[in-house]
């Protein structure tokens, strides 16, 4: 089976937003956790130049975009960015997406406040590329939220044996365990681009709710997922 084959979610680009497959009800699940965090570092948003770096089909632009930032996506997957430029029209939100790749981002240097790049780093060519040409778009001062997959076999085998092959969570072959990236290796592309990170990265597994449903959430171990952001 190839593995990381991202060719898969264009066969779900006109179903991504009725929530009809597990994963992507698994995504929404998560673009709410994500903008909680992010919250907890900023709360302003308002006209903020913000890139969703590799957004599919926008559940995290539309989400910032709510917070009022002034956000541009960037994805390669052409029927994707359709299913996202009709949803964003049809809920009235001025989201401009383009074409293109992490390794090639199709922005001038120093052309947004913010980057947010969720559930993308595991799944790039080069990472070292990609952080690079997210320091060269972001201003001085500028923030990069993240997250990702840890590179252990603890992640190796929940996301692809079990979310992937056993549970059907995810779609089968979408993932490759020689992709994922520990949290020291992150660190240390994003030191040698300039970047610090200020706090230790949080965790995000499944919990509980109320009434004893799995939802996401932020939890204490990294050994899986883990989120954070850098300056």
């Amino acid at each position: 089976m190839k593995r990381n084959d991202q060719s898969i979610y264009s066969r779900y680009a006109d179903s991504f937003w009725d929530g009809s497959h597990k994963f992507q009800r698994m995504l929404m699940d998560q673009a709410r956790i994500r903008v909680g965090y992010f919250d907890k570092i900023t709360h302003d948003w308002e006209g903020v130049e913000t890139l969703d770096l590799g957004c599919g089909s926008g559940f995290m632009s539309e989400a910032l975009a709510a917070r009022g930032a002034k956000v541009t996506g960037v994805d390669p997957c052409i029927p994707l960015l359709e299913a996202a430029r009709k949803h964003a029209r049809e809920g009235g939100l001025g989201i401009t997406y383009i074409e293109g790749t992490g390794e090639n981002i199709p922005l001038a240097a120093s052309s947004v406040d913010r980057v947010v790049c969720v559930d993308v780093l595991e799944h790039v060519d080069d990472e070292v590329k990609v952080i690079s040409e997210i320091r060269r778009v972001l201003r001085p001062g500028g923030i990069f939220f993240f997250d990702t997959l840890n590179k252990n076999r603890l992640s190796a085998f929940l996301v692809v044996h079990v979310l992937e092959d056993l549970l059907h969570a995810l779609p089968r072959g979408s993932h490759d365990p020689a992709k994922f990236i520990g949290p020291e290796t992150l660190v240390k592309i994003l030191g040698k681009n300039g970047f610090t990170c200020p706090d230790e990265f949080t965790g995000m597994g499944m919990v509980l709710d109320g009434r004893f449903r799995p939802r996401f959430g932020l939890i204490q171990s990294t050994k899986v997922m883990y989120i954070g952001y850098a300056v």
